[in-house]
């Protein structure tokens, strides 16, 4: 079934880890079925904090810069069976197609070389579409005159354009809508070097996308569609995004799902293809815009919101399985080619970091997102993008509530993150809804949405409440949003806040359990928890990117230690956590947008032992089970200094284990990092290092974890930061040391004790064999024992 010919493989892994989160998961699902499987996996990254904890499974760890020379270097020295590209970012296609006839019969899995060129090569992407018969928009890049002019006749208005120089740099494009902004732009300075490039302007098409799984032997099956809620014109990211796609009926959505077939068969793609789609619904036009035949932010959100174990079955089809024939983990199949049935709505919203407006266009602006389930459009947007405790909508209704008419209109031509507060003002002022439809791209189903929730919105405030809408108020998940004390104080059984088992794909196999749930309101609460004693682990709010490579990492390894030792871990948070495959099972996930399961009394308080508090909001101080995990600054004193080193101290209350030390230097202006240096300290830090421990942990009698920061002056140490909890180091201490402090900490939290009078060398115990070196926090390498004593010596012998 599978190639037979490839055992050994290397996988392109993604460049920066803060910027490809959403790779970091699917990397561990990659690995780890692929270990299962029985096959040899290396790695090229750059950040192997991007890893997680997947590092055990692969045979060789290469850190490096992802380029097509190291991944070539690698296969001439190696002489991999195979290369994956699948898990990396854009960077990933480019490489493989700069390989192409270079690497021998090393195979390439998933992408094609013609594939990843195209991701590139508009030309050879509109060709290859041309050719299988599929709607794609017209392009020309040409520096004659007459060729532009009889190019645009041929399209008609409107179009975009810009000009292209030899640099590769660009204008950026110019909307153009008749023969007199055409003239006036084709006489702007000519400049030599430089192309004119035309394409048709889809400016204000519904968005689209489309992820399909295809095997080698041509079998398909679609995953999940995505819709814009904001038209084409406005980046990706900064729109919120709702899956499954509501707006298109069976046929329009049929015409689609075909066409991507069709161009994953054109490309011969095997593995993973999210298309992208312009609809323009008055005219019924289609385009494909734009394919990814790799895993992407997309792709996570599906998973998450299909529950369909998308990277664990890429890697089989790419190793030549049957869609029909995957399995979860060896020797445990399920029916991939079962398309999932989704009986809820998934909605991703983006977040802005400053409370003012932001105008939307091609390029993203927003700094991070939220995720939330229901089943009604008004169910997430009350829960999302209108949530007043996420957004200031309240005060965002008061400022639109000054302006007039022609000042609103002003807002509704030029979208800014505020579209959906400012239409539903229109609506308010009974603005036309097929007018702002057209004017704004924003499809009726959703205005319809906005509609209800001004309805509701007067009824609650004027306290018309009575059985007749109180039911339908709670399907738009308005007691949800605690907008409504009247619903809050309500008796009537529909007004409960309950818990919904997130149900989606259908797996034919009846031991593939997805304890994921979310909060919203009903009648049947759906929490299903075994009779295991239970450790509750409350995550953050609203994350960056960085956050959230953290808090995955955070998360992932307390859901395993919780678990290894035999209690239930219960995550739970306003954004949700997509858990690695192999601990989907066994980990209960409820994403709970405001922090309602805290009173929801839906879990045995008896059966808690303790609640890990990563949400920064210091919530229920009171009780003694709380361990804020999150890092709380206790000392900060400027005392600067170019060697420094950073200590994680786990303590029982009475005694500590330093496991990993970060050794910091600074020079010829550039800042060296070694994790962790536990191995190369020498006697005399040992005791000073130990000695200044103790003083700090004087009056904590309780298990903690802290950070503390030294700084070497006059051949002493000083104490210049200490925290108490998690800080942003946890990974790179976790990955460096070979002690786990994660698993330390859960094992103290359920009364282990730390032995007494331990030695030194048992304090700062670790029994590493890689060690982390980073230079200037961009270039990293994994050296062993003997490099990194000489680079110690080195950098020693420049200390002031």
């Amino acid at each position: 079934m599978e190639l037979d010919d490839v055992h050994t493989i290397l996988i392109i892994g993604p460049t920066s880890s803060d910027k490809n989160v959403d790779l970091s998961t699917a990397l561990y699902d990659t690995v780890d079925i692929l270990h299962q499987l029985g096959y040899k996996t290396s790695i090229i990254v750059e950040d192997p904090t991007s890893l997680l904890s997947s590092g055990v499974f692969y045979d060789k760890t290469v850190v490096e810069k992802v380029t097509g020379d190291n991944v070539l270097k690698f296969i001439q020295k190696y002489h991999p069976d195979a290369i994956l590209p699948t898990v990396g970012d854009r960077n990933a296609l480019g490489i493989i197609s700069s390989l192409n006839g270079k690497i021998g019969t090393t195979k390439v899995l998933g992408a094609s070389f013609s594939a990843s060129l195209a991701t590139f090569k508009r030309e050879l992407f509109i060709k290859k579409l041309t050719k299988a018969n599929l709607p794609v928009i017209k392009f020309i890049s040409s520096d004659d005159e007459k060729e532009i002019y009889s190019f645009i006749r041929s399209i008609g208005f409107p179009i975009i354009a810009r000009r292209r120089y030899s640099n590769r740099h660009s204008s950026g494009w110019t909307n153009i809508n008749n023969l007199f902004e055409l003239d006036n732009f084709m006489a702007m300075e000519d400049i030599s070097d430089s192309r004119i490039e035309i394409e048709r302007s889809i400016r204000g098409f519904s968005e689209y996308s489309f992820t399909i799984l295809r095997d080698r032997y041509d079998n398909s099956s679609l995953i999940g569609t995505i819709e814009d809620i904001e038209p084409i014109g406005i980046h990706h990211l900064d729109s919120n995004l709702i899956s499954p796609a509501i707006s298109l009926n069976d046929s329009k959505l049929q015409r689609l799902r075909n066409y991507s077939i069709k161009l994953a068969r054109a490309f011969n793609i095997v593995g993973i293809c999210t298309v992208h789609f312009a609809y323009n619904h008055t005219t019924k036009e289609s385009y494909i815009t734009e394919f990814i035949p790799r895993l992407s932010e997309e792709t996570k959100f599906l998973e998450y919101a299909t529950s369909y174990p998308i990277a664990t079955a890429v890697a089989q089809l790419c190793l030549g399985y049957h869609l029909d024939k995957l399995q979860l983990d060896a020797g445990n199949y399920f029916n991939g080619a079962t398309e999932p049935y989704v009986d809820h709505l998934t909605s991703r919203f983006p977040q802005w970091k400053t409370p003012g407006q932001k105008y939307l266009g091609p390029s993203k602006t927003s700094d991070s997102s939220i995720v939330v389930n229901g089943f009604s459009l008004e169910e997430v947007l009350n829960k999302g993008a209108l949530n007043d405790k996420l957004n200031n909508n309240f005060d965002r209704y008061n400022e639109l509530r000054k302006l007039d008419d022609d000042e609103l209109f002003e807002k509704i031509i030029h979208p800014t993150n505020w579209i959906l507060d400012v239409l539903s003002e229109a609506l308010r002022r009974k603005f036309e809804m097929p007018v702002l439809s057209e004017i704004t791209g924003v499809n009726v189903p959703y205005l319809n949405a906005l509609q209800n929730i001004i309805n509701n919105s007067l009824i609650i405030r004027e306290g018309e409440i009575d059985g007749k809408n109180v039911e339908r108020m709670v399907e738009m998940g308005v007691k949800g949003v605690g907008h409504s004390k009247l619903l809050l104080d309500s008796h009537d059984i529909v007004t409960k806040t309950v818990v919904k088992n997130k149900r989606a794909v259908s797996v034919a196999n009846n031991k593939y359990i997805n304890h994921n749930y979310f909060v919203t309101s009903g009648i049947s609460n759906e929490l299903e928890l075994s009779d295991r004693k239970k450790i509750i682990v409350r995550t953050p709010i609203i994350t960056s990117k960085t956050d959230i490579m953290i808090r995955q990492f955070v998360l992932f390894q307390l859901a395993k230690s919780i678990d290894q030792n035999g209690l239930e871990p219960i995550i739970i948070g306003r954004e949700p956590w997509n858990a690695p495959l192999s601990m989907r099972r066994k980990v209960v996930e409820i994403d709970d947008p405001h922090m309602e399961m805290k009173s929801l009394g839906l879990i045995e308080q008896d059966s808690v032992l303790n609640i890990i508090d990563l949400s920064k909001n210091l919530i229920d101080t009171g009780d003694d089970r709380v361990f804020q995990f999150s890092a709380q600054e206790i000392k900060n004193i400027e005392l600067k200094g170019d060697t420094t080193v950073r200590v994680m101290v786990v303590t029982d209350g009475n005694n500590f284990l330093a496991p990993s030390v970060i050794y910091r230097g600074k020079r010829d202006n550039h800042l060296y990092e070694i994790s962790s240096v536990n191995n190369f300290m020498t006697a005399e830090d040992r005791v000073e290092i130990s000695k200044l421990i103790k003083q700090e942990l004087e009056d904590n009698d309780k298990v903690d974890i802290f950070n503390f920061e030294m700084v070497k002056s006059n051949d002493h140490w000083l104490v210049t930061k200490k925290y108490r909890g998690m800080t942003n180091d946890i990974i790179r201490h976790e990955l460096a040391s070979s002690v786990h402090v994660i698993d330390t900490l859960v094992k103290l939290l359920l009364g282990n004790k730390i032995d007494d009078d331990l030695s030194l060398e048992k304090v700062f115990d670790n029994f590493d064999e890689k060690y982390l070196l980073t230079i200037d926090d961009k270039r990293y390498k994994l050296l062993d024992k003997e490099e990194i004593q000489e680079k110690l010596k080195e950098l020693r012998l420049k200390e002031k």
